[in-house]
């Protein structure tokens, strides 16, 4: 295979393979089809999405440390071959063994999913080391449009044909999409600075591995500060709906605000870490904080039109945050490990996302319900701006 020396070729072929893993988000029209026909409570149709979110940080790492092993493709290929595989285990496990679901799209899905995002996002920053912060929210931007393309699609899929022939057919769509990473490549290594054939880092730095960053305070500072990010948007995100029409909203205009938030949720995955090029990292990530923790607390007494705005600036925020985190990461410790390091500061992430739907199923029951989520979720984003400022991000 010809090496691709073009980095603008590398940047939109990294962009179209990343739409495949949007993939957590068919889950959501997925979740219904599979309750009824495996005869399942919610609880346990809602596994396959937990389990894919949860392993996602452990498929980063294990990228990470392929790269190293066999290349950038052949792990981007190894690893869209896991999680197909995985996609098409869940479309034909039988009805008595609805376990296979949560094995196939679950843990296969998430293992290889995590595996081939982190090539998809560490190669460009390789290719563009003076601009990391606006192809990352390139290729991230794209797994956000993946769930408003996919979402209608796989809505209409299983609503006429079933869902093992939906679930097939995503399979085979991904697969083909996947099929792309056989022209990504790593740059060539080139002290004299970047250009169309290869990229290095402008000033040799000290390029930190996995063993190494856990020995440092700043991987623990970054882990949490990302952690304490989720919780605002996936305490939010089920509730925007029903919580609309409960505000006062048509079921119209419901739609409407969940609508607006996907689109500045994908908004927040371009134009943060494109601002924190100029800005620097920590501070988008601090106003990003802050907005979230304004947004989320208002949405305890917001109504109507006020509603929708809010709901659409906490998931702004946490589209930024899932973009600008990993040009931090390689900030703070350098590009050569980039996959294998995100991965490891993503552990808390997907740790925090597990944990968040419980969280809001415990408050349900207390005085002020969903209310008490949101100013939880509020003060947290205060601990999380706290940890962001005591981040040491080395100089170029």
């Amino acid at each position: 295979m010809k090496k691709i020396k073009n980095r603008y070729m590398v940047l939109l072929i990294a962009a179209i393979v990343n739409f495949v893993h949007g993939n957590p988000y068919i889950w959501t029209v997925f979740q219904p089809h599979v309750r009824s026909e495996y005869h399942l409570s919610l609880a346990a149709s809602s596994q396959p999405f937990t389990i894919i979110i949860g392993i996602f940080a452990v498929g980063n790492m294990i990228g990470g440390y392929l790269q190293h092993k066999i290349g950038a493709r052949a792990t981007i290929l190894s690893g869209s071959f896991v999680m197909c595989t995985g996609f098409f285990l869940a479309a034909v496990a039988p009805v008595g063994m609805p376990w296979v679901i949560s094995a196939g799209y679950g843990l296969l899905g998430g293992l290889g999913s995590g595996c081939a995002f982190s090539m998809l996002v560490a190669v460009p920053q390789q290719w563009f080391p003076d601009k990391r912060g606006l192809v990352t929210g390139i290729t991230v931007g794209i797994v956000g449009i993946s769930g408003v393309v996919m979402n209608p699609f796989c809505d209409w899929l299983p609503a006429n044909h079933g869902y093992r022939y939906a679930m097939l057919a995503v399979t085979g769509i991904y697969a083909v999409l996947s099929l792309g990473g056989i022209f990504i490549s790593e740059p060539d290594a080139r002290p004299a600075g970047h250009g169309e054939g290869g990229a290095v880092e402008i000033v040799q730095r000290k390029q930190y591995t996995t063993k190494e960053l856990f020995r440092t305070k700043t991987y623990y500072l970054l882990s949490i500060s990302m952690a304490l990010a989720v919780p605002a948007y996936v305490l939010v995100n089920p509730l925007m709906k029903s919580l609309g029409m409960e505000r006062g909203l048509t079921d119209g205009a419901a739609l409407i605000g969940v609508v607006a938030a996907s689109a500045a949720n994908i908004a927040g995955r371009f134009a943060a870490p494109w601002m924190s090029d100029f800005c620097g990292r920590k501070a988008v990530i601090q106003v990003l904080y802050a907005t979230a923790m304004i947004s989320v607390i208002g949405l305890t007494v917001a109504r109507g039109g006020l509603f929708i705005l809010l709901i659409s600036l906490v998931s702004l925020t946490y589209g930024g945050f899932v973009s600008v985190f990993p040009v931090l990461t390689s900030d703070c410790f350098g590009m050569k490990y980039q996959g294998m390091n995100f991965g490891a500061v993503m552990l808390g992430y997907g740790v925090v996302s597990i944990l968040c739907p419980y969280l809001l199923a415990a408050v349900q029951d207390t005085r002020l319900g969903t209310s008490l989520s949101f100013i939880i979720a509020g003060g947290i984003c205060v601990i999380g701006m706290a940890a962001t400022d005591r981040i040491q991000v080395r100089q170029e």
